[in-house]
């Protein structure tokens, strides 16, 4: 069998789009977490210029350096999604590159090391990290060139 017959296979396109769609819920949820948790660093941000302007310097800097871990972690939920997106764009067209696990990969770590640090695994963790693995799956059985 040659590589367009391999290609053109009704079930790897079946397959890559099921992958494709999986990634893309796993970068919907890491976009709208890290959406959520910047617009919460920029509310607790307007608590760190209240104390500002009220002279009270411990709500100052307490608030100010909770702003600063908010909106760092949104920019790495940010990263995670991008990336997802990216990799399930390649699933799609059924390109077996690299970038796919290696995204797959920031994925699971991004989500485990953030669970890690606030001392919860909560279920959407858990869906976030099956969608990923399942496309890494995907992206495994693509035929090779």
């Amino acid at each position: 069998m040659n590589l367009r017959e391999d290609t053109t296979d009704p079930m790897t396109k079946v397959l890559a789009w099921l992958g494709y769609a999986a990634l893309g819920v796993a970068a919907f949820l890491n976009a709208i977490l890290g959406g959520t948790i910047l617009v919460t660093g920029h509310l607790i941000g307007a608590f760190g210029v209240a104390g500002e302007h009220l002279h009270d310097d411990q709500l100052a800097d307490s608030a100010n350096h909770a702003a600063l871990i908010a909106k760092l972690i949104a920019i790495g939920f940010g990263v995670m999604a991008a990336t997802e997106y990216g990799a399930a764009h390649f699933l799609r067209r059924r390109i077996r590159t690299m970038f796919i696990p290696i995204a797959c990969g920031l994925t699971v770590v991004g989500e485990t090391a953030f669970s890690v640090w606030s001392g919860h695994f909560n279920a959407l963790d858990a869906v976030i990290i099956a969608c990923v693995a399942f496309a890494t799956w995907v992206w495994w059985k693509l035929p090779r060139a």
